[in-house]
């Protein structure tokens, strides 16, 4: 079963007389052959090489020598050990052996249990400590019926001698002697008191005492040194704690110990081969901590029965348990491992992975195909592959938390392929996707991709162009509910210049002639939804009927069409934020306006534009508002209208530049069912007072139109009703007119669909292009912005974005530019840069789940820059950090688990996964998982522990189960009643 190189564990059964050789090829389903010994079984002992184990048999006073090397594991012939041997201490220099006898004596035997020597030590010896690593020249020997330390020096071969004999009260049976064989470390119970502490003994000085001896926790029952011996742990088993406490590893001197609570009755301690974990089992409570030898950090965990021994594994990541009650041996998994690999496509190099919300399929980015891999995350298999199309291979890849839409980089065809479920539903691992490549800047080549936590845009770090690009799938389009609007009857609207503050009138039903309707106030938070700031009434605003709205330059006037007084107030503000209040109302002398509906604001803010329909004529009353007072200046006639029953209901739109007006009328005063509606302009600054006509049915596309707006000086947007009549029905839609040189022609219009159940009746844009149209059927209001919208982040030649986050609270998207050596920081509510200064050739970067912060992989100078608020700065990121250590060579991507405790990182051309404490930077585990790792995505579900691995090289998506500590259901009987395990040192 064995050889010399397999890892092994040896365990003697007091109750069957065998010793129990456990073989760890396969550490989570370990196998045990057992091997006769002598009678009662106490102790067992390793040699150095890992060759021999020596047994001593309390019972019949003899010492069994069991041969590793051979399969069957025979035992030489019985070695005479003395009086009932109790302890056995192997690894000594020249590989000999001692053995304690209750006797009150030692002896010392050669490798094989020859020539031995005894000598007398005290009274009842019971414990043996030394060096560990082989060639000790020292043992100690603990006597607990005389409280004596005894120290024997076996260097000199068949004279072993008493070099030193120390009075220690109390002493216990917890005793390690440090690496290197100068110090040694004896627990004691304090004279009249449960209360322990921990003697240093200098070897080299005759046993000296070093310092005052350590208080430690109540009866210490085991005491462990960590491999380089620079940190000691006691088990205090009358106090279910452990100490810990540093070591100078030169002058032997412990430091203050800290206390770490364990189970109850702590009877045995172990630290992991490389010193960074410590497992603790409690007896009475059958419980295992695991307490993190630096930070004392404790997780436990319940095993069950009654565990008596812990020893770990040869790599640290599992733990072994013996039960003294069940004489089974449990097995612990101390540390993260790669527990699955799903294939991704037979030739496939998957180099980016996306897990779905529920963690139940994954999308993995195939670099060397046109598709998509799907993964089975349940089953652990590959689905069908999603086809993105002949000229788009796969880089970077993202699924939205709504599951509306997952996404893919495709750098070569500067494409963004947006994958969408059918009409109503969500995104599965099997359902059936609509692909649509949306184009980028021409030589974009997107690399990196994330999506807003609200699930409204994809980013995309664009290498080519030195840009980020916001991608909005649904092409721009979305709606403010009638919950967020509140009002009755939406007829009118305005937006500032940044598209975050959007105003609403409310007719709400007014009677003509009094007083009736609202102004909403709606914002738009930072991660992009819109909330009512709340309204002002009719009485603050001197409000009838409210329609459309116009918002001066500065954004501290607001104008009015009152539709049933014939009127428009102007409402003022100190500043932007402030309370609005009613400063003065606009009104047309000797004959009052009527029904006017539609409103303009010149770009100076000086000339107000009002459509009016007096007697039949369809006009713009043309205002001078100055700072304190409004007069009529000119009539500009607009229709003639034969029925002056009949409004004229005309929407205006002022061209950016001030130079041309448009006005737009539904006819509703012409008799037929049919398409209607004309758009008229004139230019302002040529002579005449007569509009003409701009575009009319069909060639215009207008159809019953309520409203109209400049999207720049050579664009309308015409906001169409259609009819909801039968017969013929018309749908809803948004025309668009390209105007001519002369900007009073055609040069070309399309059509876009609205809501067909819906009226949209007003409509107002901001600055960067995005529509709001009011809707009177619904009370909502839609919002018709950019599908794409690039962001410089450098000059292009000297900026390289590459990979891109976004914070968890949707504040910012951090590109990484591995030209520039920087993070560029874009804040989502404004699209404002700001560049921080990171390591040299930043590639990766993932945000953690609480706001700002965030780890970029500088892959040019092997470090970790660490992102945080600025405290100076409020809501601004800055670089608080900057990792270094020798594993992190050349990261590549980093991520973070889901409740923000691991970094998961990958490295150039490496199969292992570096996992750091997110806290600290230190790293903690390597976890070999694939050939060469290029992305990482972390499970969404944190009681899980899964982090999913893009293996280029494997062809396949690997999956990393990150607890660090599980027991596991199966165990290994090992006798009737075992409490010692010792591990076996592999042999060259």
């Amino acid at each position: 079963m064995s050889t010399r190189n397999e890892p092994l564990l040896v365990a003697p059964d007091w109750g069957t007389d065998a010793l129990a050789v456990v073989d760890l090829t396969a550490p989570e389903g370990p196998e045990v052959r057992f091997t006769t010994v002598g009678s009662n079984p106490r102790a067992v002992a390793v040699s150095a090489d890992g060759t021999r184990a020596y047994v001593v048999n309390h019972d019949d006073e003899t010492l069994s020598v069991v041969d590793l090397t051979a399969r069957e594991h025979p035992v030489l012939p019985p070695v005479p050990a003395g009086n009932g041997p109790c302890a056995v201490v192997a690894g000594l220099v020249d590989d000999r052996i001692c053995v304690a006898s209750v006797d009150g004596k030692v002896e010392v035997f050669d490798k094989e249990g020859r020539g031995g020597q005894a000598l007398t030590v005290g009274t009842g010896p019971c414990a043996l400590a030394a060096a560990p690593g082989g060639g000790a020249r020292r043992v100690c020997v603990i006597s607990e019926t005389d409280a004596r330390v005894s120290v024997v020096d076996v260097s000199r071969a068949g004279a072993p001698s008493v070099s030193a004999s120390v009075s220690v009260p109390g002493v216990t049976r917890a005793v390690a002697v440090a690496p290197g064989g100068q110090f040694a470390y004896v627990a004691s119970r304090g004279e009249g008191t449960a209360d322990g502490r921990v003697t240093v003994l200098d070897l080299d000085a005759d046993g000296a005492a070093v310092g005052d001896p350590v208080p430690v926790g109540a009866e210490p029952r085991a005491l462990a040194l960590g491999p380089t011996g620079d940190r000691l742990c006691v088990a205090n088993y009358g106090s279910a704690s452990v100490s810990v406490a540093t070591v100078d590893v030169d002058s032997g001197r412990v430091g203050t110990p800290d206390t770490v609570p364990a189970g109850a009755h702590p009877v045995a301690v172990a630290f992991t081969p490389d010193g960074a974990v410590i497992h603790v089992v409690g007896q009475t409570s059958g419980i295992l901590t695991a307490v993190r030898a630096d930070t004392l950090d404790h997780t436990a965990v319940p095993l069950g029965g009654v565990p008596a021994g812990v020893v770990f594994g040869p790599d640290g990541r599992h733990s072994y348990v013996t039960d003294q009650a069940t004489g089974r041996l449990t097995v612990v998994r101390a540390a993260p491992h790669t527990s699955a690999c799903v294939p991704a496509g037979e030739g496939s190099k998957p180099v980016d992975v996306a897990v779905s919300p529920d963690g139940t399929w994954a999308y993995a980015a195939d670099s060397a195909s046109d598709k998509v891999a799907v993964l089975d995350l349940g089953d652990l298999a590959p689905l069908a592959p999603v086809p993105l199309g002949a000229t788009h291979q796969p880089w970077g890849v993202a699924v939205a938390p709504d599951l509306g839409f997952a996404c893919a980089t495709s750098p070569d065809s500067s494409c963004l392929l947006v994958l969408t479920p059918a009409q109503g539903s969500e995104l599965t691992g099997n359902g059936d996707v609509t692909v649509t490549p949306v184009r980028l800047a021409s030589g974009a080549r997107p690399h990196g991709v994330a999506v807003t936590p609200d699930s409204r845009y994809a980013v995309t770090a664009d290498s080519g162009t030195a840009t980020v690009s916001f991608v909005d799938p649904k092409g721009g389009t979305h709606t403010i509910d009638a919950e967020v609007v509140g009002c009755q009857q939406p007829t009118g609207a305005a937006v500032s210049k940044d598209g975050r503050t959007l105003y609403v009138s409310d007719f709400a039903s007014t009677p003509e002639g009094t007083r009736g309707g609202q102004i909403a106030m709606l914002q738009r938070t930072e991660r992009g939804e819109w909330q009512q700031q709340g309204v002002i009434d009719a009485a603050t605003g001197h409000l009838s009927g409210p329609h459309e709205l116009a918002l001066s330059p500065d954004e501290l006037r607001l104008y009015v069409a009152n539709y049933q007084d014939g009127t428009v107030s102007v409402l003022k503000r100190d500043a932007v934020g402030a309370e609005w209040g009613h400063e003065m109302t606009v009104t047309k002398p000797s004959t009052p306006m009527k029904w006017p509906n539609g409103l303009a604001l010149s770009p100076d803010g000086m000339t107000l534009y009002v459509s009016n329909n007096t007697n039949g004529r369809g006009t713009v009353e043309v205002f001078g508002v100055s700072a304190t007072s409004a007069g009529h200046q000119r009539s500009i006639e607009i229709v003639i209208n034969p029925d002056s029953q009949r409004a004229v209901n005309v929407g205006l739109a002022l061209s950016p530049d001030g130079h041309y007006l448009y006005a737009v009328d539904a006819e509703r005063w012409k008799p037929g069912t049919g398409p209607l509606g004309t758009v008229y302009g004139i230019q302002l600054t040529a002579e005449g007072d007569q509009m003409e006509t701009v575009a009319t049915v069909p060639q215009a596309h207008t159809d019953r139109p309520g409203a109209l707006v400049c999207r720049d000086d050579r664009t309308l947007y015409v906001v169409n009703q259609g009819s909801k009549e039968t017969p013929g029905p018309r749908e809803a839609c948004l025309a668009v007119i390209t105007l001519d040189a002369s900007r009073l022609g055609v040069e070309r219009t399309e059509s876009r669909p609205l809501d067909k159940d819906d009226l949209p009746y007003a409509a107002a844009i901001s600055d960067d292009g995005t529509l709001c149209v009011a809707n009177f059927t619904s009370r909502t209001v839609s919002v018709f912005g950019s599908k794409v919208t690039p962001v410089p982040v450098g000059e292009p030649g000297a900026s390289q974005p590459w990979d891109v986050a976004v914070t968890d609270d949707g504040a910012y998207a951090y590109v990484t530019d591995r030209t520039a050596d920087s993070l560029r920081c874009v804040r989502l509510s404004d699209h404002q840069v700001t560049s921080l200064d990171v390591g040299r050739d930043p590639m990766g970067v993932a945000c953690a789940p609480d706001g700002l912060s965030a780890y970029v992989a500088n892959h040019g100078d092997n470090s970790i820059s660490v992102i945080g608020p600025d405290d100076a700065s409020p809501g601004m990121p800055k670089v608080i950090d900057t990792w270094r250590h020798p594993q992190i060579i050349k990261p590549e991507s980093v991520s973070v688990s889901a409740e923000g405790a691991w970094l998961f990182v990958t490295t150039e051309n490496s199969g292992e996964l570096l996992m750091l404490d997110a806290r600290t930077g230190t790293p903690r585990f390597t976890v070999p998982a694939g050939e060469r790792l290029t992305g990482s995505a972390p499970g969404p579900q944190s009681a899980r522990h899964l982090v999913y691995l893009a293996d280029e090289a494997g062809a396949a998506v690997s999956v990393v189960d990150t607890t660090t500590l599980t027991p596991l259901d199966t165990t290994t009987p090992l006798g009737l009643d075992v409490r010692q395990a010792v591990g076996v040192p592999t042999t060259d």
